[in-house]
């Protein structure tokens, strides 16, 4: 799979590289990160390292940027391990870089590209009930809410319910 350089002329979406270690490191040391992703065992380097391995197995995290190519989150797609025609969307951003439409830009941009280029027929966005402005920037992104999982995962040792939402098959996005 080629990595993309998608742009809507505000945010771009690259492929992580050393220059986003700094980023990489404050995320996941940032309490909301920890808190809907849970606390990585490892260093800056090796969530870099976890990216380039999904690269090599299909499931593409992007960095997202803003100008002058400078990494402010990330955003990716991760493959149904039971139905690999399903990709999961997560994302996350910096707390300087939240609350400006940034993340909906991100998850338009990587959606309309996983959609075409990952041979995936649906793609999905799970978060927490709790997790409100997750679930805001999916519906701003042509995500429709279709379900509640109830004890869906664990996260920082707590089981969570999880609020699923689909891109319809007919939404527009960009990318």
């Amino acid at each position: 799979m080629i990595a993309p350089r998608l742009t809507d002329g505000v945010v771009t979406l690259r492929p992580p590289d050393e220059r986003d270690l700094d980023a990489i490191e404050l995320g996941i040391h940032d309490p909301d990160v920890a808190r809907w992703f849970g606390q990585p065992s490892g260093s800056a380097a090796d969530v870099l390292a976890l990216n380039r391995s999904r690269w090599a197995h299909g499931s593409p995290t992007l960095s997202i940027c803003e100008a002058g190519e400078v990494c402010i989150g990330h955003v990716w797609v991760n493959l149904g391990t039971e139905d690999p025609a399903i990709g999961y969307l997560g994302y996350w951003l910096l707390p300087a870089a939240r609350g400006r439409g940034l993340a909906t830009r991100a998850v338009r941009l990587i959606s309309g590209w996983a959609l075409r280029e990952l041979g995936i027929d649906r793609l999905q966005l799970l978060a927490e009930p709790a997790n409100e402005p997750s679930q805001g920037v999916a519906e701003r992104s042509g995500f429709r809410r279709v379900g509640l999982i109830p004890g869906n995962s664990a996260i920082g040792g707590r089981i969570v319910d999880q609020v699923v939402f689909e891109l319809p098959p007919e939404a527009s996005i960009g990318g």
